[in-house]
């Protein structure tokens, strides 16, 4: 029974590589997306709110960091996903 236990240890690391490769890629292009998502939303939110208040740069600015934050936010809780499932 051991031996047949380490047989199927080793056909699912030989299945994992592939796999974890995809993952890996699957996980690198969901933190692009998010972070860019994020921050261009903060962006025209603050361009759009900047036109209407006429309170310059500053809302536009504001907009930026709040969605930065937001992404940094949505990546940690993406990466502590991905590495709970390893």
């Amino acid at each position: 029974m051991p031996e047949k236990n380490n047989k199927d240890k080793e056909k699912k690391n030989k299945n994992k590589t592939p796999n974890s490769a995809l993952q890996a890629l699957a996980v690198t292009t969901t933190i692009g997306a998010e972070m860019a998502v994020t921050v261009l939303l903060g962006y025209y939110g603050g361009k759009y709110l900047d036109g209407i208040f006429a309170t310059g740069p500053w809302l536009l600015l504001a907009g930026v960091l709040v969605g930065l934050a937001v992404g940094v936010v949505g990546v940690y809780k993406t990466l502590m996903g991905f590495f709970e499932r390893e």
